[in-house]
C-alpha cells in the first residue's frame, strides 16, 4: 500500500501547526512521500531569501525523510523566474534548458504521478506548448505501462473548478487552466487530480466539461479533483479568506472552509483498484472529510 502526505499554500508562519501535526505523523506511523501542491514560505524570495532559508529549515526533518516532490505555485513566479524554486527544490528535469522546465513525472509502486506547472499560463507562456507537448507524450507513454501503474494521479497548483467567491482562475467556467489541460487529462484517462491555491479544502464528483457523470467514485467516467490549499497561507493574519459561501456548481461534492484554520490529506492507494483520501482538520483535531475511490478500468476515455 502506498501512503502519502498531501497538501499546498504552507507558510513560513501559517503553517506551523500543519507541519507539528505532518512531524507527528511522521513519527507514529509509515508514510511513503510528501506531495507539496505549491506555494511555499510566502514567499522564498523575502526578505532577501531568509525568508526561504527558515522555511526550509523547518520542512527539512520532513524532506530528509520522506521523498518531498512538489510543483510550483503563483508565489514562485518571482517576475517569471523562478529561481529560489528551481535553486531550492530540485524535481526532475527533462529539459536542456538548465531547469526552467517545472514539470516532470515519477512513478511509486502502482501510479504514476505527473507534476505540472499550472504557471505558465500566467508567466513564461512560451513554454505552454512546451509543457503541453511534453505532457502528451507523458501520458501516451503511460498508458502503455497501465498494467504496472494503473493510477494516473496529476497534481498542479490552480485548480480547474472551485467554489470560493475571489476573482480567480478557477472561479471563472472560461478558467484558463482548464481550457488547456482537462481535455487532454480526461483523453488519457487521468484519475485524480490534486490542486491547491484556494486555502480552503473542496472534493468534487467526478466531472468533465462542467458535467458531473456520477454522483459516486465507482469507476468514475470523468477525473475526480481534489483543492487541498490550506495547510497555512500567511495573508490576513493567518485567515486565509477564500471563502466558499456555497457550491457554484452540482460537481461540488464537499466544501470546508473557516477563518484561521488549516488541514491536509491522507492518500492511501490500497491496490490497483481502490485508492482512500481523507482532509484532516488541525484546529478540530478531526478528519473532515474522506472517500473511496474504486476504479475497475483504468484506461484512455473516447
Amino acid at each position: 500500500m502506498l501512503r502519502m502526505l498531501v497538501f499546498g499554500d504552507m507558510g513560513r508562519h501559517g503553517g506551523g501547526d500543519v507541519l507539528y501535526m505532518l512531524t507527528r505523523e511522521l513519527a507514529a506511523s509509515h508514510w511513503d512521500a510528501l506531495l507539496h501542491v505549491g506555494d511555499f514560505a510566502y514567499d522564498f524570495g523575502d526578505n532577501l531569501g531568509l525568508n526561504g532559508d527558515a522555511f526550509m529549515a523547518r520542512i527539512e526533518p520532513l524532506a530528509a525523510a520522506l521523498p518531498y516532490m512538489t510543483t510550483p505555485g503563483n508565489h514562485e513566479i518571482e517576475g517569471n523566474l523562478f529561481q529560489n524554486y528551481r535553486n531550492r527544490l530540485t524535481m526532475p528535469r527533462y529539459d536542456s534548458r538548465d531547469g526552467f522546465d517545472m514539470w516532470h513525472s515519477w512513478d511509486m509502486q502502482q501510479a504514476h504521478f505527473i507534476a505540472y506547472s499550472s504557471e505558465v499560463f500566467f508567466a513564461n507562456k512560451a513554454d505552454i506548448p512546451i509543457q503541453l507537448k511534453w505532457l502528451e507524450a507523458d501520458l501516451i507513454a503511460a498508458n502503455t505501462r497501465r498494467k504496472d501503474y494503473p493510477w494516473i494521479i496529476a497534481y498542479g497548483h490552480r485548480p480547474m473548478y472551485c467554489s470560493n467567491d475571489d476573482d480567480d482562475d478557477c472561479t471563472h467556467n472560461n478558467s484558463i487552466v482548464r481550457l488547456a489541460l482537462e481535455g487532454l487529462f480526461h483523453k488519457y484517462g487521468v484519475d485524480l487530480v490534486i490542486e491547491a491555491h484556494e486555502h480552503s479544502y473542496e472534493r468534487l464528483w467526478p466531472v468533465y466539461n462542467y458535467t458531473v457523470t456520477q454522483y459516486n467514485y465507482i469507476n468514475p467516467k470523468a477525473m475526480v479533483h481534489i483543492v487541498s490549499g490550506a495547510a497555512g497561507c500567511n495573508e490576513d493574519d493567518g485567515a486565509c479568506i477564500n471563502r466558499i459561501p456555497g457550491p457554484r456548481g452540482p460537481w461540488s461534492a464537499f466544501r470546508a472552509w473557516v477563518p484561521g484554520t488549516y488541514s491536509y490529506c491522507h492518500m492511501e492507494i490500497h491496490n490497483s483498484t481502490h485508492l482512500y483520501m481523507d482532509s484532516y482538520s488541525v484546529q478540530q483535531q478531526r478528519l473532515e472529510d474522506s472517500f473511496w475511490i474504486v476504479q475497475e478500468n483504468h484506461g484512455m476515455r473516447v
